[in-house]
C-alpha cells in the first residue's frame, strides 16, 4: 500500500513538471514574440514610406498634368485670323503666277482714265474735236503703258491688302503677350508661343510680298524700257535701210534707163535721109 502511494505521488509531480513552461523557454519565446512585432512595425513603417511616395507621385504628376493643360481644349481666336491669313498668302501666290497671263493680255486700254489719286488728267479713250466731233484712241499705241499701268495697279492693290494684314496681325500681338503672361497651363502657352511666332512670320511674309511685287514691277519696267529703245533703234535702222533701197533702187533704174537711150539713139534712121536736097 505504501509503495503504490509513492509512485502515484510521483506521477502526479512528473506530470506537473512536463506541464509547466520552464523559464528559459518563456525568455525565447518572449524573444521571438518581440522580434516578430519588431519585424511587423519595420514592414508597416517601409509600406506606409512607400505608400506616401506613391502619393506624392500621383499628386505630382496630377500637378504636371494640370499645368500642361490638354491642348485639344485651347483654342485661340488668332489661329482662325491666321489660317485666313495663310490662305490669302497661297491666293496672292497664285495671284502671281497669273501675272504673266495679264501681262501678255494686255491692249493698251489700261493706260486709259487713271488719273492718278486725281493728281493727273486722265486720258480718255476718246478724243473730243474743237467742233464737238469724236474720234476713238487707238490703245494698241498705249500697250507699254498700259501693261505697266496694270502691274501698278495691282502692285497698290496688293500693297492695300498687305497693310490690311499687318493692321490685324499687329493688333493681336499685345493680346498675345497679355494671355502668354496670364496663361498657367503648358498647351496654352505653348500655342501661345507658336502663335507669336506664326504671327511675327505672317507679318514679314505680308511685307516680302509687297517688296518682291515692287522688285517685279521694277523688271517689268526695265525690261519694257529695254524694249523700247530696242524696237527704237531697229526702226531707225529700217528707215536706213529703207533710205539705201530706195537710193540704190532709184540708180540701177537710173542706169538703166540711159543705156536704153543710148542704144536706141545708135539704130535709129532719119525719116529724111533718102531724100536727096539739102546734101552737097
Amino acid at each position: 500500500m505504501k509503495t503504490s502511494a509513492c509512485f502515484a505521488f510521483g506521477l502526479f509531480l512528473f506530470s506537473q513538471s512536463a506541464g509547466a513552461q520552464s523559464p528559459v523557454q518563456e525568455v525565447i519565446d518572449n524573444a521571438l514574440i518581440q522580434q516578430t512585432n519588431t519585424n511587423t512595425q519595420s514592414i508597416m513603417s517601409m509600406l506606409q514610406k512607400q505608400l506616401d511616395e506613391a502619393q506624392k507621385q500621383s499628386q505630382s504628376l496630377t500637378d504636371q498634368l494640370t499645368r500642361m493643360g490638354d491642348p485639344a481644349t485651347v483654342s485661340l481666336p488668332l489661329l482662325d485670323l491666321i489660317k485666313q491669313d495663310i490662305a490669302k498668302s497661297a491666293q496672292a501666290a497664285a495671284n502671281g503666277v497669273a501675272r504673266e497671263d495679264r501681262i501678255r493680255a494686255t491692249t493698251g486700254a489700261e493706260a486709259f482714265g487713271n488719273n492718278a489719286y486725281g493728281l493727273v488728267a486722265a486720258v480718255n479713250p476718246t478724243v473730243t474735236f474743237k467742233d464737238g466731233e469724236t474720234a476713238n484712241r487707238d490703245p494698241s499705241l498705249y500697250k507699254l503703258q498700259g501693261a505697266l499701268s496694270g502691274d501698278l495697279e495691282a502692285l497698290a492693290q496688293k500693297s492695300r491688302e498687305a497693310d490690311e494684314r499687318i493692321t490685324q496681325l499687329e493688333e493681336q500681338r499685345p493680346v498675345l503677350f497679355d494671355q502668354l503672361n496670364s496663361a498657367s497651363d503648358l498647351a496654352t502657352i505653348l500655342k501661345l508661343q507658336t502663335a507669336i511666332s506664326t504671327t511675327d512670320a505672317l507679318i514679314a511674309s505680308a511685307k516680302s510680298d509687297v517688296t518682291k511685287s515692287k522688285l517685279d514691277y521694277d523688271v517689268l519696267m526695265e525690261k519694257l524700257k529695254l524694249q523700247a529703245q530696242v524696237e527704237a533703234k531697229a526702226k531707225a535702222e529700217e528707215r536706213n535701210l529703207e533710205r539705201k533701197h530706195t537710193a540704190e533702187t532709184a540708180k540701177n533704174s537710173s542706169s538703166s534707163g540711159s543705156g536704153s537711150s543710148s542704144a536706141s539713139g545708135s539704130t535709129t534712121t532719119s525719116p529724111f535721109s533718102n531724100l536727096g536736097w539739102g546734101k552737097k
